[in-house]
């Protein structure tokens, strides 16, 4: 509809780890003969048009969730910074220096399976989100 003309829609390719920003650039691929449920996500991102921390903070999305092992990190409106993992009990399990717009992987594989919680923190602030490692 008329809200869709001024969106960002990116394709989230859950078999490939990957999320291509389908507003700028087209996607190729190949597959197997089959159906494969559940591969592709479709997420669209509004203009924004007064924008707030709130607002830039909200469009980071971390998937899979829950996960196994690789965990992508978009921050499609403001760079992020740094990645840190907390486990439940607020022990730092981990902290990465990041300097990336767009898409981040880390390989949270060797974690033991529980909550976790991981702070992004980006140029304009930091959002903490709950993840599931199976």
């Amino acid at each position: 509809g008329e809200n869709l003309d001024g969106a960002t829609v990116y394709l989230i390719d859950h078999f490939e780890n990957t999320v291509t920003n389908l507003s700028d650039v087209a996607y190729a691929f190949t597959s197997e003969k089959g159906t494969f449920h559940g591969r592709f996500t479709l997420q669209f991102e509004g203009e924004v048009v007064l924008e707030s921390n709130d607002n830039v903070l909200d469009s980071i999305s971390i998937f899979p969730n829950p996960t196994d092992g690789q965990l992508n990190i978009v921050s499609p409106l403001d760079p992020i910074t740094s990645i840190a993992i907390f486990d439940v009990r607020g022990r730092k399990i981990d902290n990465a220096l990041v300097k990336a717009q767009g898409n981040y992987t880390i390989d949270i594989s060797e974690l033991e399976a529980a909550v976790y919680f991981i702070t992004v923190t980006t140029e304009t602030g930091a959002i903490t989100k709950r993840i599931v490692k199976k």
